[in-house]
């Protein structure tokens, strides 16, 4: 991909720019691997622009209420339970200690896959058996007209 941005002369802006906020890498490992990578990403990103409405993002237009509402949907659509509201009191393991369902009371789930916040881990007492922190994304565009203090001048933060 950096042979890409070289032959067509763009500058380091406009690459953190194009890398990070359209094609959403996390780091610039992108630039050492093929460039085709990158560009599905971009025409995804164009893809996506105006589909459900004017952002290419999937944005909830109600509140944030609308994320678990739309993940909730698809679940349903691809054959899982979503469970809104509902605590847990204990992640199930079969005897080979392969994870097969929740329980809450008298309830139980049953499935294959855990995904959930990492507080119901260390609520249900696996913190050290299965939380693994390997690190953290934060994203976010900001278009200002003054340098961001504290980061020594660098054009992208």
């Amino acid at each position: 991909m950096s042979a890409v941005f070289k032959k067509y002369e763009l500058e380091p802006n406009t690459i953190d720019f194009i890398g990070h906020a359209v094609a959403l890498y996390a780091d610039d490992t992108y630039l050492n691997r093929a460039a085709t990578e990158t560009i599905d990403r971009i025409l995804l990103y164009f893809d996506s622009h105006g589909r459900y409405g004017d952002s290419p993002f999937i944005y909830p237009v109600y509140g944030l209420g609308g994320i678990p509402e739309g993940f909730s949907r698809m679940c349903a659509i691809y054959g899982g339970t979503f469970m809104l509201n509902t605590d847990i009191e204990e992640i199930l393991f079969d005897d080979k200690g392969v994870v097969r369902g929740v329980r809450n009371g008298k309830e139980e789930a049953v499935c294959k896959k855990v995904i959930c916040d990492p507080t119901y881990i260390v609520k249900c007492g696996l913190k050290d058996k299965y939380l693994n922190c390997v690190g953290r994304i934060i994203r976010c565009i900001c278009i200002i007209d003054a340098p961001i203090p504290k980061t020594n001048g660098v054009p992208s933060v």
